[in-house]
Parts: C-alpha cells; structure tokens; sequence
C-alpha cells in the first residue's frame, strides 16, 4: 500500500468583509444593531425585543472590542461587522497557500 499526502478541503464559501487598518472608521446601523469603529475599537449596541406568544422579551446589550491592525471583520446585513470563530484570509493569499502544497511528496520511507 502506498502512502498520499491529503489537505482539508477548503471552503469556497466567500464572506464580504474589510480589513482592518489603523485608520479605519466606519459605522453601521440597522434595525437592531449600531456599530461604530475608531481607532481599533468596534463598539456594538445590540437592541432586541420580541415575543414568543406567552411571554415577552427586551434585551439591550453593549460589546466593545479592541481590533489588532490587520483583522479581518466579516459583514452580515443582520449582524453588522464580526469577528469570526475561524481564521479568515484574501482570496490571493489562499491561492498563494495552496499552490505551495504542490509538488510535495512523501519521501520513499514514508510512503509504505
């Protein structure tokens, strides 16, 4: 039996975003988010209410987090500006990743 070498397959899902500078400002607004960032902080002010037929709900809450230059902030009409919970990359530098793998072969003691 012979050895390959296999990679996680990547996902082709694109996410709208902007990469974070130090001079970056922006602010967003919807129905139930207001975000503003300055100087590598993003302040998000969420206001929420609703009901589930028997009882309701108001939740107000305010998150401020300190960016680093060069974080990636992904966009969604309904949560505004986010952090994700993996790491994100341009398309480029993906391509540059991925083209390096090629090529790449066990050595003869590895592949058995």
């Amino acid at each position: 039996m012979k050895f390959e070498l296999f990679v996680d397959q990547p996902s082709l899902e694109l996410k709208k975003g902007i990469l974070v500078k130090a001079d970056t400002e922006l602010s967003y607004k919807s129905e139930k988010v207001e975000q503003f960032l300055k100087d590598l902080k993003l302040d998000t002010i969420l206001d929420d209410e609703g009901s589930n037929g028997h009882n309701s709900y108001r939740s107000k809450s305010h998150i401020s987090i300190t960016l680093n230059e060069g974080d990636i902030l992904l966009f969604d009409v309904d949560r505004g500006y986010y952090l994700s919970s993996y790491p994100k990359t341009t398309i480029d530098r993906a391509i540059e990743d991925i083209s390096s793998l090629k090529g790449i072969k066990l050595s003869d003691d590895q592949e058995t």
